[in-house]
């Protein structure tokens, strides 16, 4: 996603200046004004003014004007006109706390989730992990011994953290295989190197059916 930076202009009041002669034609009451608030957006998505701009005209001689070049009665006026709440100029700001706050709660949750499933591993588990050259990829629990587990490695390597997930397809484990004892594991864990684990429903209750005890008539 390109994300384009830049500031943007948006017209928040018009109306004319009262008894405010024109600094060209000198005749009274024929200056507009046009105030525009400018503010940061990114990808045009407001973040946060920045400033105010404000253009003035002459109806009469169709001059344009710069704020300082009124009388310091009229610039007066002009600053103590009303404008509308900017709030929503914030939006982008605002928006960017919340997924920050999402993010770094999502973080310590799969850090707590972590914690648990690594102490149980079950057949299924993907393991997102991180190699010392500084790809990442993952590797599925195949079979688990009273001390060990076995597993295939995905065939695909991703250069950022967060592409891990897309490698986590069937296809991609094929022939690769390894295997840990569960020592191991907690080793690897505490040394960032397993990153994040994911166990869906269906192996937790594949897990379940096979210690069911069966019923005799």
């Amino acid at each position: 996603m390109l994300l384009l930076i830049g500031t943007k202009d948006s017209n928040v009041k018009n109306g004319f200046i009262s008894n405010e002669k024109c600094p060209n034609c000198k005749i009274d009451n024929t200056l507009n004004f046009s105030i525009f608030r400018r503010y940061v957006s990114i990808t045009s998505i407001p973040l946060f003014p920045v400033g105010k701009i404000v253009d003035i005209q002459c109806t009469s001689c169709k001059n344009w004007f710069y704020y300082e070049d009124l009388s310091l009665e009229g610039q007066e006026k002009l600053k103590n006109e009303k404008l509308d709440s900017s709030l929503w100029m914030f939006s982008g700001t605002f928006i960017l706390f919340l997924l920050l706050i999402y993010g770094i709660n999502q973080y310590f949750q799969d850090e707590n989730e972590t914690d648990v499933l690594i102490q149980k591993p079950i057949v299924g588990d993907v393991y997102n992990v991180k190699f010392s050259n500084g790809y990442y990829s993952t590797f599925k629990i195949d079979k688990i011994t009273n001390d060990s587990i076995y597993a295939t490695h995905n065939d695909f390597d991703a250069y950022l953290p967060y592409e891990v997930d897309d490698l986590d397809k069937t296809e991609n484990y094929t022939d690769r295989k390894v295997s840990y004892s569960k020592k191991e594991l907690i080793r690897l864990y505490q040394n960032d190197e397993i990153i994040k684990i994911r166990r869906n429903a269906y192996s937790v209750e594949t897990q379940k059916s096979e210690y069911k005890i069966p019923v005799t008539k």
